[in-house]
């Protein structure tokens, strides 16, 4: 089936929940809650099992059930619950909006997280040493020297020129990539389409940070932004939209980045760039 037939077919059925849910409530003297537009288009199931339902009420019939943590696009709000879309299983329904967490603020087609930049306490065992706090941004920029790192692909170039342009518009000094993290943001990306999930924590590797300390990542502080895009420039905009991804972004503390771009059946590309301040 093509974007378009699909497209065609969410949309149909979300007008057609729009038309239950107005039938439904013909019989109350309230006024029936209208479509709304949301400022998230992804989501994140909390609960153990989602019953994913026709329309917006326990009345309607189950259509397909989600399980917790799965990711699903947000396609509008009807009063307290949401029209949403499962990409894997095409299944489009109403959800009960107290089971679902927006995953983040960010465009069309677009599916972004952003990881406070304070490292969380380590968990995991993978590391003895507590993650460091994380220091306020500071007044003046780093001096970065540029050393050129090898192997660097296109995509990965195109978004470091897209996140140093947008520092230098903000008086920020520039990033440079970091030939250790480098390796760790690939990783992070692979493990992402690999094990088929959307998450700064990894089933394999842990936080973020933790991954960083596995691989011998020194750093005062450090961020996380990831994406799922078709295009670097279609994930830089989600993530300039988006205040948490921007404040990594345009943080003056992190003066060294590692980008991983990998191909996705699912969103077209994923992208991970991790951020550190030495």
């Amino acid at each position: 089936m093509n974007r378009k037939l699909t497209l065609m077919i969410v949309l149909a059925v979300v007008f057609t929940l729009i038309l239950g849910f107005t039938a439904f409530e013909t019989g109350s003297i309230s006024a029936a809650p209208t479509f709304e537009k949301v400022n998230f288009t992804s989501a994140v199931v909390t609960a153990t099992h989602l019953n994913v339902r026709q329309g917006p009420s326990t009345n309607f019939p189950i259509i397909c059930v989600l399980k917790k943590n799965q990711w699903v696009n947000v396609l509008g709000k009807i009063g307290d619950w949401y029209a949403i879309y499962e990409p894997e299983t095409r299944c489009v329904g109403a959800v009960s909006g107290q089971y679902i967490k927006p995953a983040s603020t960010n465009t069309t087609q677009t599916t972004t997280q952003a990881k406070a930049t304070t490292p969380p306490k380590n968990t995991t065992g993978t590391s003895k040493t507590s993650a460091p706090k994380v220091a306020a941004t500071p007044k003046t920029s780093p001096s970065v020297i540029t050393t050129p790192v090898t192997g660097i692909s296109k995509d990965e170039q195109t978004l470091l020129d897209l996140v140093n342009k947008a520092r230098a518009d903000a008086g920020v000094g520039p990033l440079q990539f970091d030939e250790e993290l480098m390796k760790v943001a690939r990783l992070k990306a692979k493990d992402m389409v690999d094990n088929n999930y959307f998450s700064h924590q990894s089933p394999t590797y842990g936080s973020p940070f933790d991954m960083m300390r596995q691989f011998g990542i020194s750093f005062k502080t450090a961020g996380e932004n990831i994406a799922g895009n078709r295009t670097v420039e279609g994930a830089f905009k989600a993530w300039m939209n988006s205040e948490g991804h921007k404040k990594n972004i345009l943080n003056a503390g992190f003066n060294y980045t590692g980008i991983g771009i990998v191909d996705s059946p699912k969103y077209g590309k994923i992208l991970v760039q991790q951020f550190i301040g030495k």
